[in-house]
């Protein structure tokens, strides 16, 4: 889980220069853009930092970058760079996080065939796992909001959320552990002084609750929360 890089990487200032996030003119970013925005990060109640991010379609594939800052004590991790390229039915194909600045951090996952492989490199050592590539598999950090969004295509396009069968892929973690939704629930939240009707879903990750948010019309990330360490991105502007 990210709190494990936070401690990795104390003061880090992150620029990742990632094969995913390539540089592009204005015009080219906004083509084909599924989503977008900021998200505003917060730990028991207190500012802990920012999310941007975009969501956009590349040919056949799907590519979400984004860059987190996190804010607070001494171990705190400034900031990190994420790539994330998936195919049209949400199946991963690569991941990377990459680090510049202090002691050294590189994750990446690579789908081979029916496997994915997780390479991950830092002052410990390297180290390497593979998973099978299942259809039920989702690739996303717990603490990164914009990763939610494979996830909650899945939700969206199940006839009964409560009868997915699904495994998460935590790259920094190179682990697996399984998802349930427990419940879904009618919400209503505040974005730029506009109230947004949203379905809440209440999930176990790895038996951990988490709770998301998704826009009623569009399916959009809303807010994710991880009750548990106290922790929550809520969405404070779109593109």
């Amino acid at each position: 889980m990210l709190r494990n890089i936070w401690r990795w990487i104390p003061r880090a200032a992150l620029a990742a220069a990632i094969g995913l996030i390539t540089p592009a003119s204005t015009t080219a970013q906004q083509e084909g853009q599924l989503d977008g925005g900021t998200f505003e990060h917060s730990v028991t109640g207190g500012f802990a930092g920012t999310e941007t991010f975009a969501v956009r379609r590349r040919g056949e594939d799907v590519v979400a970058v984004g860059r987190v800052t996190r804010e607070g004590g001494p171990e705190a991790l400034r900031a990190l760079e994420v790539g994330l390229r998936f195919d049209d039915s949400g199946r991963p194909l690569r991941y990377e996080l990459h680090t510049r600045e202090g002691p050294p951090l590189h994750v990446v996952v690579n789908r081979t065939g029916s496997r994915l492989r997780v390479t991950i490199t830092a002052d410990e050592g390297e180290r390497f796992t593979e998973f099978l590539a299942s259809d039920r598999l989702v690739v996303l950090e717990r603490e990164i909001a914009h990763h939610y969004y494979s996830l909650a295509r899945r939700l969206r396009e199940a006839g009964d959320p409560r009868s997915l069968d699904l495994e998460i892929l935590v790259p920094s973690e190179g682990r697996t552990v399984p998802l349930q939704v427990r419940a879904l629930s009618r919400d209503t939240l505040t974005l730029q002084d506009t109230r947004v009707s949203a379905t809440r879903y209440e999930l176990t990750v790895g038996g951990e609750e988490t709770v998301l948010w998704l826009a009623t019309e569009d399916g959009r990330i809303m807010r994710v929360a991880i009750p548990g360490r106290g922790w929550q991105a809520a969405r404070v502007s779109r593109p």
